[in-house]
């Protein structure tokens, strides 16, 4: 199963929140459209970016990127993180794509891998941002804790164990 990555796609907002405007989610799209056509119809994972980190990670796989990215619960996610730090928000979209190197399509019956990569997205977000807004499955990652890697704690590991940790998984 074959990404790609595309964006940062600058997210405009209505004073310190996520414009709502039907204007201005138009013009989102056909933003990413000129960039790349059909990505809006694509399925994969999304992340919404500020300054430089991911504060939530989603995931379209029965709907398209364009119907799920500004559902109002994930603007109420996005504007829940610009009440944590201020800046441009902006999104970054990971199509998945078909053996043909085509946007895959959303699936009545979703897609196993999107799900999975979502996962590994949000576990890797969360040692960079511990403020994610992703609640949902993370419960595990957040308690959970190796030296080095997840959740590392100051003064925990010897460097040159983890180092070689580091070195066998290719992190």
């Amino acid at each position: 199963m074959q990404y790609d990555i595309y964006g940062e796609f600058p997210i405009v907002r209505n004073g310190a929140l996520i414009s709502r405007s039907k204007d201005d989610k138009r013009n989102f799209w056909a933003a990413v459209e000129e960039k790349e056509s059909e990505l809006p119809e694509a399925c994969g994972c999304y992340i919404f970016v500020i300054r430089g980190r991911a504060w939530y990670i989603g995931m379209a796989e029965r709907q398209s990127f364009k119907q799920e990215c500004f559902a109002l619960h994930k603007i109420t996610q996005y504007n829940e993180a610009l009440g944590q730090v201020s800046g441009n928000p902006s999104l970054l979209l990971l199509p998945k794509l078909t053996p043909g190197g085509r946007f895959a399509k959303p699936a009545s019956r979703g897609h196993s891998d999107i799900r999975m990569l979502e996962n590994l997205l949000i576990g890797s977000a969360l040692s960079r941002n511990p403020n994610l807004q992703n609640v949902k499955g993370t419960k595990l990652l957040r308690e959970m804790n190796v030296p080095g890697f997840l959740n590392p704690r100051r003064g925990q590991a010897r460097a040159s164990i983890v180092q070689s940790f580091k070195r066998a998984i290719g992190v």
